[in-house]
């Protein structure tokens, strides 16, 4: 409905009848009631120059559960110097409601029904004298949980920013600010207009890759292009409001709508474990055929066992500018596999190195210290097993960039393996592949790598994927894969009795019959260029 503008005039009246209240000693009391978190927001949203904010803030972080911290007047010490601005009192208001201190909007005498309709809190395009941009960075810190949180953090390490002391998201974006990674021009509050460029799209291209407040990016996208563009500034805005970009809140838990029929899916996992056959009634030893079998030096010690779990995710700057386009979900119940590795090899006498969450770089670092620490001459068998996603021939880092299978195994034929030359190497790949055009609902994740040409360079080497070209490996969220669970539990009863290729024969019958019937499909492939058995135990 459209209102006359001696109605506008006097609805404002009625809001700010109240405002000359609001003075400098008044915002020395009522500073003593806000929360060091909503501190932090007022300070970000106040503060015109960053560098100022952000050495005042780190201040305040180291003292934040210290009583001097209530010695830093942060709000009192910004009035001083902005008590000289017409505009000031209306500005520190807005950014109360902003933040919803609704609390110090009451205690300064203001109706707050009245101070939400005029400022529009919740309304991303509507800001009258803070920032646009800022109110923006505001909602993207109040979207972020914990853990895109720490996501986010370990993104910009790896674009050489440190903020890995930083406790909340503001105190980042005014490093970012501060660096001019994120580049916010002037904004004059009495005028309404702003002076120099914004350039957000280096923070946009990483917000795009968290797919839980990925759509702050086009709002961000959005306030810049009306910002800059002088087309746009003298036309009236088209307001947006939170709701239409479904932001997400507070987290919640989820109502799990697939639980039913999952009592199956376990009972067939268990089959791995309970196999039917006896090996050691139903089947002949072949392990005193040792002229055709590779030589077990040392039945107390057979090998290093070096496994690589990556479970979670983050965009950095080389996957970005390597154009991935997809983002890497964590890989829940990858935790169980880990496990069930770690014991299943410790039993047979292997020596187990495991790491989770390595970057491109430390991923090769990890391997190339497990063979100078821990390899020796007297070790039979090396096993590297790398649980994460991947596609054709790779396997992703945490980082989000691809590693080539191919360089694994040139180092584990390079110098730095010297001692685990004409010994047998396997490579274990449980590789997931994420879809772009597809989403998976249901606790049942799909894995694997569509690959066309898997083969080998290099003697003595057993690589063993998940799954075939095609086809997807899948991963029970609380019990594990069932690729690695159905080795694990096969290794630990046949490994006396067969030689592992036999024994990876048979997990390909069971992962295959298993996804069978459960009405997906799941073939898991190995390409070997060993040259005799290889077995991982010797009967006592």
């Amino acid at each position: 409905m459209l209102r006359s503008d001696a109605q506008t005039q006097n609805d404002n009246n009625n809001i700010f009848r109240n405002i000359n209240n609001l003075r400098v000693d008044i915002i020395l009391e009522i500073q003593k009631d806000i929360d060091p978190y909503d501190m932090v927001s007022l300070v970000f949203l106040l503060y015109d120059t960053p560098d100022t904010a952000l050495q005042r803030l780190i201040v305040y972080q180291r003292l934040s559960n210290d009583e001097a911290c209530h010695s830093i007047n942060l709000l009192y010490d910004w009035a001083l110097h902005a008590q000289s601005s017409q505009t000031w009192k209306y500005e520190f208001l807005e950014a109360l409601t902003i933040c919803r201190l609704y609390n110090i909007i009451r205690k300064l005498g203001f109706d707050v029904s009245q101070v939400k309709k005029h400022y529009l809190p919740d309304n991303l395009n509507v800001s009258i004298y803070i920032d646009p941009m800022k109110k923006v960075l505001y909602k993207l810190c109040e979207s972020l949980n914990s853990e895109i949180f720490s996501k986010l953090q370990k993104t910009l390490i790896s674009y050489n920013y440190n903020v890995a002391e930083y406790k909340t998201c503001e105190l980042i974006l005014l490093e970012l600010i501060s660096k001019r990674f994120i580049k916010l021009g002037y904004y004059d509050k009495e005028k309404k207009s702003y002076t120099n460029t914004y350039d957000i799209e280096e923070l946009a291209k990483i917000i795009e890759k968290f797919s839980k407040v990925n759509i702050l990016a086009s709002v961000l996208r959005e306030i810049q292009e009306q910002i800059n563009s002088p087309d746009l500034k003298n036309k009236p805005q088209n307001f947006t409001s939170i709701e239409k970009y479904n932001i997400p809140g507070p987290s919640k838990i989820k109502e799990d709508k697939y639980q039913e029929g999952f009592d199956e899916i376990f009972e067939l996992m268990n089959q791995c474990h309970n196999d039917e056959d006896e090996p050691g009634i139903n089947l002949k030893s072949d392990i005193t055929l040792l002229k055709d079998a590779y030589a077990i030096k040392n039945r107390k010690r057979i090998g290093v066992c070096c496994i690589i779990n990556q479970d979670k995710f983050y965009p950095s700057k080389q996957s970005l500018q390597d154009h991935e386009h997809i983002e890497l979900e964590d890989r829940l119940g990858s935790k169980l596999d880990v496990m069930a590795l770690e014991r299943t090899m410790t039993s047979l006498n292997f020596i187990v190195k495991s790491k989770s969450n390595l970057d491109h770089e430390e991923v090769f670092q990890f391997i190339k210290d497990v063979l100078k620490y821990h390899v020796t001459a007297g070790d039979s068998v090396f096993m590297l097993c790398i649980l994460s996603h991947g596609v054709r021939g790779h396997v992703y880092a945490a980082d989000s960039v691809r590693i080539k299978v191919d360089d694994i195994q040139n180092l584990l034929d390079s110098e730095h393996a010297h001692h685990l030359r004409g010994i047998p190497k396997v490579l274990i790949l449980q590789a997931c592949q994420v879809k772009a055009d597809s989403e998976v609902k249901n606790k049942i994740v799909a894995d694997g790598p569509s690959s066309n040409d898997f083969y080998l360079k290099k003697a003595h080497f057993l690589v063993y994927w998940a799954t075939a070209p095609e086809y997807e490996a899948f991963r029970i969220e609380d019990k594990g894969s069932i690729f690695i669970q159905c080795i694990c539990a096969l290794i630990k009863k046949r490994a006396k009795y067969e030689h592992l290729l036999d024994i990876f024969t048979k997990v390909n019958n069971n992962v295959t019959a298993l996804c069978t019937k459960i009405k997906s499909f799941q073939v898991p492939l190995y390409k070997t260029t060993l040259t005799k058995k290889l077995y991982l135990s010797i009967p006592e």
